[in-house]
């Protein structure tokens, strides 16, 4: 038998409450008064003060944790806990996560927040389940409601303006609905609109050290323990998302737990547990207790009934709710809300958009949907998308940005000539060809020498812009850069605050290879990052290896356990076997003497795979002929079945679904999760300008080609671009096809090369400057120059280069682009990453439940 204790929130509240325990605890109770300057005591008889949500939190907060001092005297710990909104600070507190006194400050401040909040209002709605509910709202049009709370099959609360809420009210009566309950609270608890409330309460969770609970605390925001890094943020979230109640308790069940103990005044939450009891499959039911009322469970549809309305009339919140804060879909239904994992009404079997792909994935990165938000690497999706990702209950990674990501993906040496320490180095002598005006008349601000004019600025200055759009001379990066857009903010100061922003609310970044990513894998885990997305085309290296198993361990029972995860990028099966493996023991060894791991992480490590997740991407490069992403999923997932560890190494498309047939063929086929990238990076809040997203929304098939990248010289990997105004394709084929026939820049027919300085490098050069290094320029470092350049964007998101910018995207965009024709989601205000995947998953789940596809367009 194993026991969760449960923790009420507000709308719990008796009167005399607290009689005999704070007799019984007067030293918890002096600490109360200190910390609140009044008599809690004097409080909890107060019924007027009471009704003042600024007063009633934390006597509820404290009441609740003087009976766990009761509870706790009395008989061993439990093997869960849980608490419902409020509830969540005493059951923190029980389980050692917080101290009595700082979680009664942290409740002090949410009190105080949600009590000058105002301008909402809560429905409470019994007998429409919420399938039902979503398709009400979806035919109202009711996008300005959100569903806040999801108690039971049939007992939802709904949350937004005032006004909204009570027109919807007979509406949902007709529909069916056995009871409409108007909240006597002025806020829309558990919403999007409470998005300040969460920033003000954030700034106070930022200030406190949570430590890891003894006993698993349930989070209401994912349904999932607690991790001790993750408190604050999730705590912070749950003020615009809400309770996850039901989901909760559907996870307790999946875990063995048969008896709940309610911890706390009243029995709302043993008569919730009586209703998942009867409706959860499970171990054999057990005897709900309710700790001070020691009521039993009554039949559940009473206990549906009675729960809702248990609500305080004074209350500043409702005692549970669901995921609210997703933006609105189609229709304007919060997309995607419900159960993860199990079904919406949890009696029959059929798919929903929740319970597509693998249960453990959702677990492992706190997830509504299996679907994860990402990017192309061009730097559109930063802290915006990712944000508003997560609140919509996806995994999200965002393009890293900054000079430790600015690295040459062959190598510190990968512009160096072989024959000398320079790329530019004359073998006849280091100073033969010394421009005596500087120490190099072609200095690049990227790398050692570049093609700056001393005629000005930069000789290849774009003639269609001002400064910004200069040549080599102007790029404000400290070294090399991989291929794709970057901005023109302060590279250093931006990378730090987008790996801290990644810490601090639970999204990954992007790592790739090469000599910087060291840097930013010691950036990542001092900020206490723990996820990545990498590519490494070469295999793990020395920095993924240290990212992936610092504090990695064994359990008591010797079992190896990581806690960082990498989502790893595989186009091949070579590729996913070199994730798949345990990192080599030479590795290993060198990590151990360097101090980038300690022997136990080693020792962890040593029976690990190196990547946690694999998503099979579209084929590049030396796979174009070959299997195309669907085709490899199932041999990939394979390879990754027969994988070492005791954590299953999930499999997922990245990059190719775009349409609900797709999405629908994916899971078919065992996809364990989505990865969508060129339609994250066309979000509203991508970092692109308004006509870069509008030319995302619009392109077709025809509007995409291949072109050579940075990494095309030596690893033959090119680009799907879009090439709807751009020159960009045909001139980096002709640098290629340049830098292919002649090794120097000066080996190049005068008139040609006269044309592609002038016309492709962007300014006239009528010669060398005396004595420079012209005759040692190599054709591989203009095409560099040039692919960088062309990536370039400024801090609003417009191409450095207008007539020749890149714009990579993958092939689920035109897809979904097609498919989206005629639709809300043709623009791009619309697609933001819930409303699209909630979409896609959403209608990919109706046509498996269907058993058949509703059309052929099953793949690209």
């Amino acid at each position: 038998m194993s026991v969760v204790w449960a923790f009420p929130g507000q709308g719990s509240q008796r009167k005399d409450m607290g009689v005999g325990l704070f007799d019984r605890h007067p030293g918890v109770v002096a600490r109360a008064d200190a910390v609140l300057g009044r008599s809690v005591r004097e409080l909890s008889a107060d019924q007027e003060a009471l009704r003042d949500t600024r007063a009633l939190q934390p006597v509820l907060y404290t009441i609740s944790a003087l009976t766990y001092l009761d509870l706790a005297a009395r008989g061993p710990q439990p093997d869960f806990m849980i608490g419902h909104s409020l509830g969540e600070y005493s059951a923190l507190y029980a389980s050692g996560a917080v101290d009595f006194e700082t979680g009664l400050r942290l409740v002090v401040a949410r009190a105080e927040i949600m009590g000058g909040t105002s301008g909402g209002g809560m429905l409470a709605v019994v007998g429409l389940d919420v399938d039902r509910l979503r398709e009400v709202l979806r035919r109202e049009g009711a996008d300005d409601i959100d569903l806040a709370n999801h108690n039971s099959p049939v007992q939802s609360v709904l949350s937004g303006p005032e006004e909204s809420i009570r027109e919807l009210a007979p509406v949902l009566r007709r529909a069916g609905a056995g009871k409409c309950v108007l909240l006597h609270i002025s806020v829309a608890a558990h919403s999007r609109y409470m998005a300040e409330a969460a920033r003000r309460l954030g700034a106070v969770l930022d200030t406190v050290t949570f430590r890891e609970p003894r006993v698993p605390v349930v989070s209401n925001v994912t349904a999932r323990p607690h991790r001790a890094d993750e408190i604050a943020t999730r705590l912070r979230e749950h003020m615009c998302q809400g309770v996850r109640w039901w989901e909760s308790l559907a996870h307790l069940v999946d875990h063995g737990v048969t008896d709940l103990v309610e911890v706390g005044p009243g029995n709302v939450l043993t008569k919730l547990w009586a209703v998942a009891r009867a409706e959860l499959p499970g171990p054999a039911a057990g005897e709900g207790t309710s700790v001070g009322a020691g009521a039993e469970a009554e039949a559940a549809a009473e206990a549906e009934v009675e729960a809702e309305t248990e609500v305080s009339e004074s209350s500043g919140e409702v005692p549970a709710a669901v995921p609210g804060a997703v933006p609105p879909g189609p229709g304007g239904v919060t997309p995607a809300a419900g159960p993860t994992g199990i079904p919406s009404l949890a009696r029959a079997g059929r798919p929903t958009a929740e319970r597509l792909g693998a249960a453990r994935f959702r677990e492992r990165y706190g997830l509504r949907l299996a679907w994860v938000a990402s990017g192309t690497g061009d730097g559109a999706v930063g802290e915006e998308v990712c944000r508003a990702a997560r609140e919509a209950g996806l995994a999200a990674f965002a393009d890293s940005v900054g000079p430790v990501d600015f690295a040459d993906p062959m190598g510190p040496a990968g512009f160096a000539d072989p024959r000398g320490p320079s790329a530019f180095a004359d073998p006849t002598g280091p100073s033969a060809h010394a421009d005596p005006t500087g120490p190099s008349a072609f200095a690049d601000s990227m790398g050692p020498a570049g093609f700056t004019d001393p005629r000005g600025p930069s000789a290849f200055a774009d003639p269609t812009g001002p400064a910004a759009r200069t040549g080599p001379a102007a790029a404000p990066d400290a070294g090399p850069v991989p291929d794709g857009p970057r901005t023109a903010e302060a590279p250093a100061e931006a990378m730090v605050q987008a790996v801290t922003a990644a810490a601090r609310h639970g999204w990954g970044i992007g790592l790739r290879a090469g000599p910087g990513a060291d840097r930013l894998v010691t950036l990542l885990l001092d900020r206490g990052v723990r996820h990545v997305e990498t590519d490494h085309p070469y295999g793990p290296d020395a920095a993924l290896v240290r990212f992936r198993f610092t504090g990695a361990r064994r359990t008591p029972a010797g079992t190896p356990v990581a806690r960082r995860h990498v989502l790893a990028r595989v186009s091949g099966l070579d590729q996913a076997a070199a994730f798949l493996r345990p990192p080599s023991p030479d590795l290993l060894a060198e990590l151990v003497r360097t101090g980038g791991l300690s022997a136990q992480e080693a020792d962890a490590a040593r029976e690990l795979p190196v990547a946690s997740d694999l998503a099979v991407q579209a084929p590049a490069g030396w796979h174009a002929d070959g299997a195309d992403a669907y085709q490899l999923l199932p041999s990939v997932a394979a390879l990754a079945a027969r994988g070492p560890g005791p954590e299953p190494v999930h499999v997922g498309l990245r990059g190719v679904v775009g349409t609900p047939e797709q999405a629908a063929t994916a899971f078919a086929l065992g996809a364990a999760f989505l990865v969508s990238t060129s339609l994250t990076a066309c979000a509203p809040n991508a970092r692109l300008s308004a006509e870069l997203g509008r030319t995302l929304t619009e392109v077709t098939d025809d509007d995409l080609t291949w072109a050579p990248t940075e990494r095309y010289a030596t690893l033959g990997v090119p680009a799907r671009v879009v090439r709807r105004g751009t020159l960009f394709p045909a001139r980096a084929h002709l640098l290629h096809r340049l830098l292919r026939a002649h090794r120097f820049l000066a080996e190049v027919p005068a008139a040609r090369r006269r044309h592609i300085e002038e016309e492709v490098l962007g300014g006239p050069a009528a010669g060398p400057p005396p004595g420079a290094l012209d005759g040692r320029v190599r054709t591989t470092d203009v095409f560099r120059w040039y692919v960088r350049e062309t990536a370039r964007r400024t801090g609003a998101g417009d191409p450095v280069r207008p007539l020749d910018h890149q714009l990579p995207c993958d092939p689920e965009l035109t897809h979904f682009n097609r498919a989206a024709l005629g639709t809300e989601l043709a623009a791009r205000q619309a697609r933001t990453p819930g409303a699209v995947a909630g979409h896609l998953l959403t209608k990919a789940a109706e046509l498996l439940a269907a058993g058949v596809m509703s059309r052929a367009e099953m793949r690209p």
